[in-house]
């Protein structure tokens, strides 16, 4: 497994597209590619990560899970947010961290790393997975628009070598697609569960309805949210159906 380290690229992701299109080229699972800026970053749908360069970790993973049938899917993205979670409780030694269905990462109310996952299916199998993850390191400030944006520099008032911290989080997320290869699914779930954002209590959330109160009830193994509202009523939901209201705030 190789660690490429870029000074500038579009995006890690489609960096890593490339390798794999590359003619003649084998990518070995486990390669992690990341770069110091990305003129192209890329969040959840039409979002752009915020990141100040060669001060955050942003990077690419390829996985090729061929054991997991393509309706498990879901199970990767468990892993690897809670992979991310690993590396800065152990790197960071960062507490309170959470996952905010589906895979962002949580510190209390803040967001502290953002994940993008993008998956090429071949029938009903998985034919390879790009982990994408942005995570906050040594940032001092946020100038967008994006909810809560935190780094652990914020958190913690230290400065961490990127290099390092690209280093450790491979480790993690690999440590975890390990648990996956052998067989150990209930692990992974019953660890994402226990991760879960605001796991307990009622709590805000919006749909195409609008605003209502609810308890998350769990989360589904192909991924969809199911939340109980204070009527009793249960629904469930997939990702960009629903989304949790959170007091927009900023830690300096």
């Amino acid at each position: 497994m190789s660690i490429i380290h870029l000074k500038e690229v579009t995006s890690t992701n489609d960096y890593m597209l490339s390798l794999l299109s590359g003619k003649g080229s084998e990518v070995e699972e486990g390669t992690y590619v990341y770069a110091d800026t990305q003129t192209k970053g890329r969040g959840q749908g039409k979002n752009t990560w915020e990141s100040e360069p060669g001060r955050n970790l942003t990077g690419t993973l390829v996985l090729f899970p061929d054991f997991l049938p393509a309706g498990e899917q879901f199970l990767i993205t468990q892993a690897m947010a809670l992979g991310v979670a690993d590396f800065l409780h152990s790197f960071a030694a960062l507490d309170d961290l959470s996952v905010k269905w589906p895979n962002d990462i949580y510190w209390r109310d803040f967001k502290i790393c953002g994940i993008l996952n993008e998956a090429q299916l071949m029938g009903h199998s998985i034919n390879y997975v790009l982990v994408g993850a942005g995570v906050n390191i040594n940032q001092r400030h946020f100038v967008s628009d994006a909810p809560n944006p935190v780094s652990v520099y914020q958190i913690t008032h230290r400065e961490f070598s990127i290099d390092e911290a690209a280093v450790a989080l491979h480790s993690a997320l690999m440590n975890r697609y390990m648990q996956l290869v052998n067989g150990e699914t209930e692990t992974i779930r019953s660890g994402y569960a226990d991760k879960l954002y605001r796991k307990s209590g009622l709590h805000g959330f919006v749909d195409e309805a609008g605003p209502f109160n609810a308890s998350i009830v769990k989360v589904h193994p192909a991924g969809e949210i199911e939340l109980r509202r204070e009527s009793g009523e249960t629904r469930s939901y997939l990702f960009k159906q629903v989304e949790f209201v959170v007091e927009r705030k900023r830690l300096e």
